[in-house]
């Protein structure tokens, strides 16, 4: 089995996982202090009486994440299109793209919306 951990290394970082490959390798492990838990964050006080929401504040808004699509897995979709026997409509997708005839034609930007198309067309 392989394990595989993403980290910022920081010297607080390095220190902790320096302790725990200590003490896998059965080695004396340092008795230092419990690492301090952040404070809790404490909720404005409010007036009960008072609307929590003013009328004239709009909600705010929600960031909508666009997902990230590489060209391997826009090839990928388009390859089971062709393999499908399917190259016209994948012909007709390109050319929605920048009139593209083949994908490096087609800009890194429309990736998105070309996968939901191909998707689309393989069913």
């Amino acid at each position: 089995m392989q394990v595989s951990i993403t980290l910022d290394l920081t010297q607080k970082t390095v220190d902790a996982l320096q302790i725990l490959i200590n003490a896998l390798d059965g080695k004396d492990v340092p008795k230092t202090a419990a690492p301090a838990r952040p404070a809790k964050a404490q909720k404005p006080k409010t007036d009960p009486l008072q609307d929590e929401t003013p009328a004239d504040e709009p909600e705010p808004e929600t960031e909508i994440e666009t997902e990230k699509v590489t060209m391997t897995e826009v090839r990928a979709e388009a390859l089971k299109l062709s393999k499908a026997g399917k190259q016209t409509i994948l012909k007709e997708i390109f050319a929605k793209y920048d009139s593209a005839t083949k994908l490096s034609d087609i800009s890194e930007s429309n990736y998105p919306a070309l996968m939901a198309d191909l998707r689309s067309a393989n069913g």
